[in-house]
């Protein structure tokens, strides 16, 4: 019998990943008003601007402040990137369209990932999302019929916390009324779920679909969690 039974899960690039990448989204939105860009310098930019802010976390907000808290903070990183590369006419417009466009459009669902929450729900464990996201989440999980298996969602807009804070994944425990021993998380990123989830003594796993790597915290799929939980 497993020791486990809650199993906290990343969003982006865990369930769900950007099916044209980052900057070729951001370029093919972009053709409407300008040619003038590449999409490799949109994702180098956008690694720089988004890296060096403050996370995606606000304390105390909700409905119609949360979203307009949401939307700024995206807001300033587009346009820095834009500063950065060279400012165009009607970029608030532009700017309207790239963030509905991530309300779902944007997005592809990882074959894995309903088989996986199925085989979860089978076994009677408790599914969370813990991830650093804004409440669009909510949007892109209803279209690939996600929420349904899931039991509980922490997203760092709301929560006032982002990963890697310690603070966050408390507070995604207590959301759910999990224990540590008895949560395994899973992400896609090295520092922001594997080692921030195991300095907190969770059991964690790195989903990298693409590694060669035999690490025994490294699952190429999924469904290879289950084999290492259950």
């Amino acid at each position: 019998m497993s020791n486990y039974n809650t199993i906290s899960l990343d969003a982006a690039d865990t369930l769900f990943y950007i099916k044209k990448g980052l900057g070729n989204t951001y370029n093919n939105i972009l053709k409407k008003y300008s040619d003038n860009y590449k999409s490799d310098d949109i994702s180098k930019l956008f690694k720089k601007y988004f890296n060096s802010r403050e996370g995606l976390h606000f304390d105390g907000l909700s409905g119609q402040e949360l979203y307009t808290a949401e939307k700024s903070w995206w807001h300033s990183v587009v346009y820095d990137i834009f500063t950065d590369l060279g400012m165009f006419d009607q970029f608030d417009d532009y700017f309207e369209d790239l963030y509905n466009h991530f309300s779902f459009d944007a997005w592809e669902i990882y074959d894995d990932t309903i088989p996986f929450l199925k085989e979860l729900k089978k076994r009677k464990l408790k599914i969370i999302i813990s991830s650093n996201f804004d409440s669009r989440i909510f949007k892109v999980c209803d279209g690939f019929g996600i929420t349904e298996y899931i039991d509980y969602f922490t997203i760092s807009s709301e929560s006032g916390f982002s990963k890697p804070s310690p603070e966050f994944f408390y507070k995604s425990l207590e959301n759910s009324n999990s224990v540590i021993n008895e949560t395994v998380h899973v992400g896609d990123n090295y520092q922001l779920d594997y080692i921030a989830a195991s300095k907190i003594g969770m059991t964690a796993f790195l989903i990298d679909r693409d590694s060669k790597k035999k690490e025994e915290y490294i699952v190429n799929s999924l469904m290879e969690v289950i084999n290492k939980v259950c």
